[in-house]
């Protein structure tokens, strides 16, 4: 089982991240800093070097002046100022500022330091030919640089981590409070409650979980109240050919014809709920293929002219040439089941017509009759399984349910309307192909 991953886990994981970067980004800024001044300042002082030793030696500074331009030039208390002297080893005459002794050591040109009133001071020896200048800076000023540059640069850069890490822990309390508290709701239910859950937070994420949750809960209890109604209609159905079956076989003279339609009757309710339930488990959608609709319906408008005329009822039908994706056995049902709704609840009708409208990409399939109509009101609920206009009519209430079901499982439209007078329904399928 793979482990499972917490959204607080997550940010915590985020907000060490950004902590530890705060941490090392000022350090790695600093040692950048560090090493990027120190040769800054070194080439500065090497350049500074070389240019006096070009005065001293073009002759613009005498040596006997030397000295006082030293001392009038550099100001001993500034951290800015240069420790500087100059000695010519062939000529033994030595100038310097603030002072400096004499200091005996290498004479050659590179990099040197040296402790001088009370200051550390770094900076750079060039010997050429007899001339020996040493140029150096105070430590200090380097120091107070770095020290600028962490209290304008590196301080605001872990002013603003640490203002991120604060705000990511407050966007964790806005996202994981709602949603332990809608986790302790949910836990917290009865399995029968199947109420709304009240929307806990102002977030748009938050509020979109709760409502898709709500619209499943809905769904839920749509199911179920459906299959409870289900369950209590085709008990009911089933309830009255079981007692006739019983009264007829416990009577002395057994009426076989009265017991041979009751059994007609329950197998044909047990064929239609076998229909529907096949139908909404999608168990037909693997016998989908390519047929003529005008083939698979010329049976079916025969034989339901020659039932509707033995009631009195003329029907017309006119079928054309048109492919459509679907079952054939399913689609002849649909008809045949709409045309025996109208054979049987059109009581005052004395006309059926089937035709079909086909357009460039659609293709309606029309049955109209000229009986009572459906009122407008009832036409959705018709519909539905076991749903009757009339509870004294003869039949199950299945034939339109089932039509509805099919029309869905071929992504078409099954509609109501008012034929003024009578009903007309219309079975649109909009991927016609022609034939």
């Amino acid at each position: 089982m793979k482990r499972q991953l917490k959204l607080k886990q997550l940010a915590w994981a985020l907000g060490i991240s950004i902590a530890l970067t705060a941490l090392i980004t000022p350090v790695i800024t600093w040692l950048a800093v560090d090493d990027e001044l120190s040769e800054l300042l070194y080439e500065d002082i090497q350049q500074q070097t070389q240019l006096l030793y070009r005065l001293i030696d073009r002759g613009h500074i005498a040596a006997d002046e030397l000295e006082v331009f030293l001392n009038e030039s550099f100001i001993d208390d500034h951290e800015d100022t240069f420790l500087i002297s100059v000695e010519h080893l062939g000529e033994h005459w030595y100038a310097s500022n603030f002072n400096l002794e004499r200091h005996y050591g290498s004479t050659e040109s590179g990099v040197i330091q040296m402790e001088h009133m009370d200051h550390l001071w770094k900076g750079y020896q060039l010997r050429q030919g007899d001339l020996l200048i040493k140029l150096m800076r105070r430590d200090d000023m380097a120091n107070d640089i770095k020290g600028d540059v962490t209290e304008d640069v590196l301080l605001p850069i872990m002013l603003g981590n640490l203002i991120s890490i604060f705000l990511l822990l407050v966007l964790l309390n806005l996202v994981t409070a709602p949603l332990n508290r809608l986790v302790h709701l949910i836990r917290q239910r009865h399995a029968e409650d199947l109420s709304e859950l009240p929307q806990i937070s102002r977030l748009a994420e938050l509020q979109a979980i709760t409502s898709s949750l709500n619209r499943l809960i809905t769904g839920i209890k749509e199911t179920l109240q459906r299959e409870k109604r289900f369950t209590s209609d085709v008990a009911h159905e089933l309830r009255t050919p079981l007692t006739t079956l019983k009264l007829e076989l416990s009577m002395p003279d057994t009426d076989h014809q009265s017991v041979r339609k009751e059994v007609d009757r329950l197998i044909h309710v047990v064929d239609q709920l076998l229909i529907l339930a096949r139908i909404e488990a999608g168990q037909w959608q693997q016998h989908c293929t390519r047929f003529n609709i005008r083939t698979a319906l010329q049976d079916v408008c025969q034989r339901s002219e020659s039932r509707l005329q033995q009631v009195g009822i003329r029907f017309d039908y006119a079928l054309s040439d048109f492919d459509i994706e679907g079952d054939p056995t399913l689609i002849s049902l649909l008809v045949e089941n709409l045309l025996n709704n109208a054979a049987h609840h059109a009581e005052t009708a004395d006309h059926v017509s089937l035709t079909m409208q086909a357009t460039a990409s659609r293709l309606r399939l029309i049955i109209e009759d000229n009986g009572r109509g459906i009122p407008a009101s009832k036409r959705q609920t018709m519909l539905e399984p076991f749903a009757r206009l009339d509870q004294r009519t003869e039949g199950l209430g299945l034939g339109l349910a089932i039509s509805q079901q099919t029309a869905r499982l071929h992504s078409s439209q099954l509609t109501l309307e008012d034929a003024e007078p009578g009903l007309r329904v219309c079975l649109t399928f909009d991927h016609l192909m022609q034939s």
